[in-house]
């Protein structure tokens, strides 16, 4: 054989790298198994191998693998000879030797649940994207907020305790409840769905993301990638309280800030308390009260003092001008005390009323109020509605009788049968064969004596 109808070594491995890059199944991201031999940490790139321990001891094979050094630093563990664990990556050709090796992108310790791969994975791909910019940088909280969104289940004890909280803290902020699955198959899709929703009303202060303790899997959705950028692209400040103080999701780490449970995630977001307020501002007014008495009480001492003094003991005609035009301005600053205390009794009052017509009950009368004139409206429009379409059936069922084959039947016409079949051509028909006549208001039997076709 001639030389130049041979392979080259080079051209042999080329061919055969060729056929590894091209196959779908090998560059896709493999995940393998195995336990690691030849393995000795390196500055950069980790050179190692993998081993099917499991299998018999002649049938136990081994593949080179290589680690660089962008996907080293991400591996969170110590790998050791003799550990079991999990690589992914894809399949190629090395041309410089020719042996095939496994390029590792992702190693794991063997015991990793798929949730926590899954979380992973989304964590590595929303990092990446600066979803979890809110985060690191996060907006602040109204201490002082008028409307308030939960997205959340609409059952549970989550929903209670947090208006609870939230009522206790401040009972003038509304608080509007968008209900969502918080578990099972379409609860991510539900819970992205619903916090868009939130930031499209656009009239929130706070948006207070939660749900109750649970499973690894019952807190899928709030790890899935659809939730977290739904969380990031939020208008407004998110508070996340998913779970419990250990659980940690990724909504948590998208949010702007993150409750431990979700009854925290409501005292977050309304961290000054009504009546908290109202005893500062009452104890304002008593301490001005009280700085205004001592003012005018040691201004009296002063003036006790002065009046008694020796200069005044003798020559008492001679000030007499002088302790006149004190008392003008001891009366002078009483009048100006006593109009500063009436002034700050009026703002207080006007405050108190202020609170008072904010009152819920005031608001939920006038809610009743509005829901009655719309229930009025509705039953309106149902009756309007119901006697339109009543119109229109009558006018249709009119149409339907008046195209109806028995009025056409009625004026003499009639159509033939055969055998229940109808006849619509004389090519069905046969001489001395029975037919049925159909009229209007009856039939007739006929035999057939002639066919006469055109």
């Amino acid at each position: 054989m001639d030389k130049k109808d041979c392979l080259t070594v080079n051209q042999l491995t080329r061919y055969i790298k060729r056929k590894f890059d091209f196959d779908p199944y090998l560059q896709k991201n493999l995940w393998i198994v195995g336990k690691l031999t030849n393995f000795k940490k390196r500055a950069r790139h980790q050179y190692f191998s993998l081993k099917d321990d499991d299998a018999p001891e002649d049938q136990q094979t081994v593949i080179d693998a290589v680690m660089f050094s962008s996907d080293w630093k991400n591996v969170d563990f110590t790998p050791e000879n003799g550990m079991e664990v999990i690589l992914g990556g894809k399949v190629t050709v090395y041309e410089q030797n020719g042996r095939y090796q496994f390029y590792v992108n992702r190693m794991l310790p063997v015991g990793i649940s798929a949730a926590q791969l899954a979380f992973q994975e989304t964590y590595k791909k929303l990092k990446a994207s600066g979803a979890f910019a809110h985060a690191q940088d996060p907006r602040p909280l109204n201490p002082f907020p008028k409307r308030i969104a939960i997205v959340t289940s609409n059952d549970g004890a989550v929903k209670h305790d947090m208006i609870t909280r939230i009522r206790n803290n401040n009972p003038l902020v509304q608080v509007v409840f968008y209900p969502t699955q918080v578990q099972g198959e379409r609860a991510a899709e539900d819970l992205a769905r619903q916090i868009q929703r939130v930031g499209i009303n656009g009239t929130f202060d706070t948006l207070i993301v939660a749900r109750g303790g649970g499973s690894e899997e019952d807190l899928m959705p709030f790890n899935s990638e659809i939730v977290a950028r739904a969380v990031a692209a939020s208008p407004i400040p998110v508070i996340s309280g998913v779970g419990h103080e250990t659980d940690t999701t990724i909504c948590d780490l998208a949010a702007d800030y993150r409750a431990q449970v979700p009854g925290l995630a409501a005292e977050m977001a309304t961290p000054l308390h009504l009546m908290d307020l109202l005893a500062d501002l009452q104890s304002a007014r008593t301490q001005l009260v009280n700085t205004i008495q001592n003012r005018l009480q040691q201004a009296k001492q002063q003036l006790q003092v002065l009046t008694s003094s020796y200069v005044f003991a003798q020559p008492a005609r001679l000030y007499e001008g002088e302790q006149q035009h004190v008392d003008q301005l001891t009366e002078k600053l009483q009048q100006s005390m006593q109009w500063r205390l009436s002034q700050t009794r009026h703002d207080w009052q006007r405050a108190l009323d202020g609170l008072l017509l904010n009152a819920p009950a005031n608001r939920l009368q006038h809610n009743q109020q509005a829901l009655t004139q719309l229930q009025q409206a509705m039953i309106h429009a149902m009756d309007r509605r119901l006697l339109h379409e009543s119109d229109r059936f009558k006018s249709m069922l009119s149409q339907l009788d008046s195209l109806s084959p028995l009025k056409v039947m009625a004026r003499g016409y009639s159509y033939v049968t055969k055998e229940d079949k109808v006849v619509a051509s004389t090519r069905q028909l046969k001489k001395d064969e029975s037919v049925v006549l159909h009229f209007a208001d009856g039939a007739a039997e006929a035999v057939i004596k002639k066919i006469n076709k055109r």
